[in-house]
Order: structure tokens, then sequence, then C-alpha cells
């Protein structure tokens, strides 16, 4: 009786649909802390979702609960939180490639954007001279 409550659940289905809900959380975090969502940022962020290998119907509703998650949130450290105990150095500056790609699908480094690219960086403990390696590469 004991064994089958403390038996862990783990379906690779749901740990890679958790894994992806930290990284468009991050990736809505900075798309709208310009103060806006523009329509190149939402299309990066659908296209992202769309990876994991969701119907539009599906990614409809990834989207819409990361939104509301977010508006919900006062604090993005259970997403880097996450990050830093399930990916390795490589995924994290792929993440930030990602990142990057999305401060500037608007052709508009906007500072804030700017600022929480670093800082989550910083948070994912990736130095800024990395950080800035790869925000050199994806310009």
């Amino acid at each position: 009786m004991f064994e089958s409550i403390f038996k862990k659940k783990s379906t690779s289905k749901i740990i890679e649909t958790n894994e992806a809900d930290v990284v468009l959380r991050l990736m809505f975090e900075i798309a709208i802390s310009d103060g806006s969502l523009d329509k190149a940022e939402l299309e990066l962020i659908k296209k992202r979702a769309s990876k994991s290998g969701n119907t539009d119907e599906k990614v409809s509703k990834i989207i819409k609960r990361i939104i509301d998650e977010t508006e919900g949130s006062v604090s993005f450290y259970p997403s880097v939180k996450k990050i830093n105990e399930t990916h390795s150095l490589e995924e994290k500056k792929d993440l930030l490639a990602v990142l990057w790609n999305l401060v500037t699908a608007d052709s508009v480094v906007d500072a804030y954007e700017e600022n929480l690219y670093f800082k989550i960086a910083e948070l994912i403990k990736i130095k800024r001279s990395l950080a800035n390696q790869i925000k050199q590469q994806n310009s």
C-alpha cells in the first residue's frame, strides 16, 4: 500500500512538457519586460511551443497557461531553479541564444529586455562574458 503512494510516477512526456514550460515562461517574461508583447515575439514563442510536437490548439492552450501563470506569479525563481537542476551548460547556452533572439525579434533591443537577459544568465550561472558572446553570435 505505502509503496504505491511513494512510488515516483515519471513519464518522459510530463518531463518534456515541464521543461518546455520553463523555457516558455522565461521567453514570455523577456517578451513582456518592455511593457508589450510584440507580434514577432509571440510568433517565436509559438514556434518554440510547437517544437514539442503539439497541435495548434495545444500550442494555444500552452501559451495561455504560461501567460496566466506568469501574470499570477511574483517570481520566476522556480523556473530558474528547474533550469539549474536539469540543464547542462550547453543547454543553458542554447537557452540564452533563444532568449536573445526573442529580445531582438522586434528589431528593437529594449533596455529592460536586455537587462533581464543578463539577469537570467546570471541566475542560471552563466558568466556575463559568455552571455555577451552568445549575444554577439546571435545578433
